[in-house]
């Protein structure tokens, strides 16, 4: 009787778990974004967050608290809230979500669509065929089905980290807690991992689904021996290889050096204990001279190939400015009242939290003690495999390349992520050994989880709350941008903090715009002299040597005023455009303005 009445709570409590995301998500998708949102989390309707704070509150209690099927329905419940939160641009209506590489990666997507270039003429075509395919199926227009392909690797992610806890430990706890470690989407740093159309992001998604066909790969035997891929999971595994090649090549590297942790434990059990466990998994030797031999064939012969190592090289020998403009980052953040110590918590407390827990559980491993005999061998595997890509992140580190080593880390958040679940999952076990009764520890877990959650959610987009504007296009900057572009003459452009390059490349496409010749210097970042409080429209006259057109969006005035407080460009300087007789506003409307600056040398 009393297991009835647990059932029908379960039941009762999904059921309005799903109704609420369901409520939620209707709210959103209705009250689509009309003009730019400087912070996704606070422009989406509050509605929203209610239902999904339910639904979330709902699947991991069931998840943590029931058995069999229940758990997974919990599970599923709260892995479709994560997916909605990470796919809040598609509900919300954006026009496009991306203010920097997703409009190239957009324009070349157009390009290919267009026929002015081949998938194969592209470093990283994978994304942007899978967006073009998604298109063609639906009829959707590109922007739109570029965001459906980010939401599609998030899935993917968030299917294949249990999947693969499930491959590798026969636990049904250490799979749910696992689950949850997906929810956290720890790889998205927001600073060089995104959930925008980022080839690099995306092939770091897709990474669980590489390491599951690994992990079955090694440990199935089927019957079925296939010339060189050894079965049908060698065969999938070699299509997943080619695939995260064509995703980024910088990941399929990053895999690599992962695949030859695997390659040194087997070699080096082989070698010295035969009788050993992992001497009896498949050897991966083949599969990872597959990888390197498709990266080796694919990489050389791209014109953008080799940029990670050739910065990194520089960085460490010519450039000692790196330091610098960390200090100069800093300084900034503190103007703003926030600090790198805050904003560093903020980013990575939970996956310095995982990183800890994942770093003992492999060292556990590394040392026999870890129980299950595949779960030891994985552990060792990946903790060999993890060395050389700390060794690339700290080369990195010190070299001051902010954006690769960010993405280093971003690749090594997904081990962390597989492993941390387990080592939770076994420290939990561990626990409500030594409690009377089990206690209630496993619900505790949950709400710590509940905790992470709060705060891993928060810096999947950038808002205010890291300093930073939101990624969101609209679609007045767009065509206020395609219309300037129709209609500039001879005049070049000039702007805040860019001259309007990645407009360009995602309207007119990559190749066409390449070869534009209107592109001015931006205003920040050159020798103009005309930030702060030197931004005034007579200043403008007066260092332009020619005509310019200066394009203000609305993202930019609230980026500007808002989130940096004036810090570069304060109001009264956006006032001066108006008010100087050799500034002239020529196009207007829709948050998008153009001014004509005529420069006084011009008399």
């Amino acid at each position: 009787m009393a297991r009835t009445v647990t059932h029908r709570l379960e039941k009762s409590v999904l059921v309005v778990g799903f109704l609420a995301l369901t409520a939620g998500v209707f709210v959103a998708h209705e009250s689509p974004a009309r003009v730019y949102e400087l912070s996704i989390y606070r422009a989406t309707p509050l509605l929203f967050w209610v239902g999904a704070g339910v639904a979330l509150l709902a699947g991991i209690g069931v998840a943590v608290s029931a058995p069999d099927w229940y758990r997974s329905l919990g599970l599923v419940l709260g892995g479709t809230v994560t997916l909605s939160i990470a796919s809040l641009p598609v509900i919300r209506g954006y026009h496009f979500y991306g203010p920097g590489d997703a409009l190239t990666h957009l324009g070349w997507a157009k390009d290919i669509v267009a026929g002015r270039m081949e998938p194969y003429e592209l470093l990283y075509p994978g994304t942007h065929t899978v967006g073009v395919v998604i298109s063609e199926i639906t009829g959707l227009p590109l922007r739109r089905s570029l965001l459906l392909m980010v939401s599609a690797f998030v899935l993917v992610y968030l299917l294949f980290v249990p999947l693969t806890v499930r491959a590798i430990v026969d636990d049904d706890r250490a799979v749910t807690f696992a689950a949850l470690a997906g929810f956290l989407l720890l790889p998205i740093n927001a600073i060089s991992v995104f959930v925008m159309p980022h080839p690099t992001s995306q092939a770091i998604l897709f990474l669980p689904l590489v390491i599951y066909l690994l992990a079955k790969y090694i440990t199935t035997t089927d019957g079925r021996r296939l010339p060189l891929l050894g079965s049908s999971a060698g065969t999938l595994l070699a299509l997943a290889s080619v695939a995260i090649v064509f995703v980024h090549p910088q990941q399929a590297a990053n895999a690599i050096l992962l695949f030859s942790g695997v390659v040194v434990v087997q070699f080096i059990y082989r070698l010295f204990r035969d009788g050993h466990a992992i001497s009896r998994h498949r050897a991966l030797y083949g599969q990872t001279m597959f990888l390197a031999a498709v990266f080796l064939l694919w990489t050389p012969f791209h014109e953008r190939s080799g940029g990670a190592v050739t910065a990194l090289i520089t960085s460490l020998l010519d450039d000692p400015a790196a330091a610098a403009d960390t200090t100069k980052a800093a300084a900034s953040l503190s103007q703003l009242g926030g600090s790198i110590r805050l904003l560093f918590l903020k980013l990575f407390l939970v996956g310095v939290i995982f990183s800890v827990i994942a770093g003992i559980f492999m060292l556990g491993g590394l040392l026999d003690r870890v129980r299950g005999t595949n779960t030891s061998a994985f552990t060792k595997y990946i903790a060999i495999g993890m060395i050389p890509l700390t060794l690339l992140f700290g080369a990195f580190f010190a070299a001051s390349l902010g954006q690769f080593h960010f993405r280093v880390l971003g690749f090594m958040m997904v081990p962390v992520t597989i492993f941390g679940g387990v080592a939770v999952a076994r420290s939990v076990d561990g626990l409500e050994s030594r409690l009377p009764n089990g206690g209630p520890v496993s619900v505790f877990a949950g709400g710590v989880f509940v905790i992470f959650l709060v705060f891993s959610l928060l810096t999947v987009f950038h808002s205010p709350y890291m300093y930073q504007p939101s990624g969101q296009v609209s679609e007045s900057s767009m065509t206020g941008y395609e219309t300037a572009f129709e209609n500039r003459g001879d005049v070049s452009f000039t702007g805040l903090r860019s001259s309007g390059e990645r407009y360009s490349d995602a309207i007119l496409g990559y190749e066409r715009s390449k070869g534009a010749d209107w592109r001015g210097e931006p205003i920040y970042g050159s020798d103009m002299n005309a930030t702060e409080d030197n931004f005034t429209a007579g200043r403008l006259t007066t260092v332009l040597e020619e005509p310019r057109y200066l394009p203000v969006t609305d993202a930019a005035r609230q980026r500007e005023l808002t989130v940096y407080k004036g810090l570069r460009f304060p109001k009264r300087g956006f006032r001066t455009l108006d008010s100087n007789p050799r500034v002239s506003r020529v196009q207007s409307g829709g948050g998008f303005d153009l001014y004509y600056i005529e420069p006084r040398s011009s008399e």
